[in-house]
C-alpha cells in the first residue's frame, strides 16, 4: 500500500480511536446548520488542490488551512481532505426525482451528483428519506431576499440533523462474542454477534436504508452487505453464508438481507455488524436499541 494511502488509513483509524474512548465524545453535538457542514473527500488520479478548492467553493488558503497542510505540494491519491462546505440536507420525497431537486434549488443536477458520492452510482433510485446535500454559495441569488426559501431549508436542515439515529440488533437475541475496540493490537471496528441458529439465523437491517453492496468484496469480510442511511451513515453486514438483497434496493428496518455464515477471514459462525459515520468506523452500541 502507498505510503500516502496508509496515512490515511492510519488517520481514519486514530479519529475512530479518539471517538471510542474520549469521554466527552458521546455528549450531543451541536445542532447543524445549513452552513458550514463538513465531508471528508478522498483524492482521486489526476486532482489538484487548486481543482478541489474551486469545486467545493473554496479558496486554496481555506483548504489548506482546514486540513492543516505543511506542503501542500505533497498530495497523493487516497488521501483524506476535510471539506467544509455551504450546503443544505435534503430529504428526498415521494415520487421526487434529481432533476425536480436540482430546479427546485436553482443548481444543475451533474453537481448534486458530484456532492453526493452516492448518486455517482445510484442516480436514478432515490429513495424516501435519502439526504441530497444540495450547495448553496453564501452569495447564491437563490437565497437573496427569498428570506422564507431560507427559512424553509434552515428549518429542514435542522430536522434532519436531529432526526433520531436509533438502530434496532441485526441479529435476534444475539450474544456478543467481540466488542468495539482495539483487539490482538489492532482496531476491531464493529461487534461480532452470534446466535445459536448460526448458519439459519437471518441478518436483519438495523435501520432502514438502501443497498449499495451486495456480494464478496474487502477481504476478510467475505459475503457482506452495506447498507447507506443517508447523512454519511453506512452499516456494514458481513461473513454472510447467504445474500437475499442486490445493489439498488430499498430497505425497511428489520428486513432480511441474508443469513450467518462464516465466509472470510472467520472463525465461526456469527456477524460481524459495524456502523460508520463519513467512513469512520463507530461503536455500534451507542446506535442500538437498549
Amino acid at each position: 500500500m502507498p505510503a500516502v494511502q496508509q496515512e490515511a488509513k492510519q488517520a481514519v483509524v486514530e479519529q475512530a480511536l479518539f471517538q471510542a474512548f474520549n469521554p466527552y465524545s458521546a455528549l450531543s453535538a451541536a445542532p447543524k446548520t445549513s452552513r458550514d457542514s463538513v465531508m471528508v473527500y478522498t483524492v482521486q488520479p489526476g486532482d489538484t488542490l487548486s481543482e478541489i478548492a474551486h469545486r467545493y467553493g473554496l479558496t486554496l488558503q481555506e483548504l489548506v488551512e482546514t486540513n492543516k497542510l505543511q506542503n501542500p505540494h505533497k498530495m497523493g491519491i487516497g488521501m483524506k481532505l476535510v471539506i467544509r462546505r455551504n450546503e443544505v440536507a435534503h430529504s428526498v420525497q415521494r415520487g421526487e426525482t434529481l432533476n425536480q431537486i436540482a430546479e427546485r434549488f436553482a443548481v444543475k443536477k451533474e453537481l448534486l451528483i458530484e456532492r453526493n458520492p452516492l448518486l455517482q452510482l445510484l442516480p436514478d433510485n432515490l429513495y424516501v428519506g435519502q439526504v441530497v446535500y444540495v450547495p448553496v454559495p453564501e452569495a447564491s441569488p437563490m437565497l437573496a431576499g427569498n428570506v422564507q426559501l431560507r427559512r424553509q431549508m434552515a428549518q429542514a436542515a435542522s430536522r434532519k440533523a436531529t432526526r433520531m439515529r436509533a438502530m434496532d440488533w441485526p441479529v435476534k437475541e444475539a450474544t456478543i462474542t467481540s466488542g468495539f475496540g482495539m483487539r490482538w493490537g489492532r482496531l476491531h471496528k464493529g461487534l461480532d454477534l452470534w446466535n445459536e441458529g448460526e448458519g439459519k439465523t437471518p441478518i436483519h437491517a438495523a435501520k432502514e436504508g438502501v443497498v449499495v453492496e451486495a456480494g464478496t468484496n474487502r477481504g476478510g469480510y467475505g459475503y457482506m452487505v452495506v447498507l447507506d442511511h443517508g447523512e454519511g451513515l453506512q452499516t456494514y453486514y458481513a461473513h454472510l453464508r447467504r445474500i437475499v438483497v442486490s445493489p439498488g434496493q430499498v430497505i425497511r428496518q428489520g428486513d432480511i438481507l441474508g443469513y450467518m455464515g462464516r465466509t472470510g477471514d472467520s472463525t465461526g459462525y456469527h456477524l460481524h455488524f459495524e456502523v460508520r459515520q463519513d467512513d469512520v468506523p463507530m461503536n455500534p452500541l451507542r446506535y442500538l436499541r437498549r
